[in-house]
């Protein structure tokens, strides 16, 4: 199983979208088996492949009567002898499973960074390790945080993609990236950048063209030959909880679908 997380320190920049299609792409498309793991407190690709009532898990968790019918990313972070099968959700595509998450895992952090007495930074790793024979490739969507979510997120993974906007918050987000991808490959000698590729990209606007030069300068970053271009379907699939190869059905695909096909057949060639 090959692990690629997607991960830019800065929000908004097409994280979700990016791995959540990619890996429907993976599964559908290319007929590979994938698990999709979210490791995002706010849990949107859960919620894209998942059927969440909102208003019972804001009162269990509000009077403390949750009772959960499913295990989440949580248990499987906090319970090292828990079976990693049982946080699987299957999805209702074929070849796409998921292990979802949800707004608690913001407090299951704060309770991992309190553990001191075993490494922290390894505990998806060793769950993931146990389904290593059963995927083709596992797809991690974190967080836009330097958190310890992601450093078990980039541990566990064999490359790391880069999703960016044409903003300077996002070319911060970048840097702050690079800098945690150096500090994970000192104890995770397999990780590598793989890329960092444009979302929500206009060519024919100046600032996409200045952006785009100044990353192709940066040695330390690889610019992938591939954009995602703006396209409405990429807010209809998530109002509709569906993925974008569902939503944009017609023969001429969106600059976004037709940028994820292409994506998506890059990152497979990689291997």
């Amino acid at each position: 199983m090959k692990t690629i997380a997607f991960l830019n320190n800065k929000g908004g920049v097409g994280k979700t979208a990016s791995v959540s299609n990619l890996a429907h792409i993976f599964a559908t498309h290319h007929n590979k088996k994938v698990l999709l793991v979210d490791m995002d407190p706010q849990g949107n690709s859960s919620n894209l492949y998942s059927e969440i009532d909102f208003f019972n898990i804001f009162q269990g968790i509000l009077h403390q009567t949750l009772e959960k019918k499913e295990y989440l990313i949580d248990d499987l972070l906090l319970n090292s002898e828990l079976d990693p099968h049982r946080c699987i959700k299957k999805t209702a595509y074929s070849n796409l499973d998921l292990i979802p998450s949800f707004q608690t895992l913001a407090e299951t952090e704060e309770l991992l960074k309190a553990d001191v007495r075993t490494p922290q930074q390894f505990k998806l790793k060793k769950q993931l390790n146990k389904l290593d024979s059963e995927y083709d490739y596992c797809l991690i969507d974190c967080s836009p945080s330097v958190s310890i979510l992601n450093i078990n997120a980039l541990v566990a993974s064999n490359e790391v993609y880069m999703p960016t906007r044409c903003d300077g918050g996002s070319l911060v987000g970048i840097a702050m990236t690079i800098n945690l991808i150096r500090t994970v490959q000192s104890y995770n000698l397999n990780l590598k950048a793989a890329g960092c590729f444009f979302t929500q990209w206009q060519g024919r606007k100046n600032v996409s063209r200045t952006v785009y030069q100044l990353l192709e300068s940066i040695p330390e970053v690889k610019l992938l030959p591939i954009t995602i271009g703006v396209s409405k379907y990429l807010e209809e699939n998530t109002l509709q909880q569906l993925p974008l190869l569902e939503v944009d059905t017609g023969k001429n695909k969106s600059l976004a679908t037709k940028g994820y096909l292409e994506l998506a057949e890059y990152i497979l060639e990689e291997r």
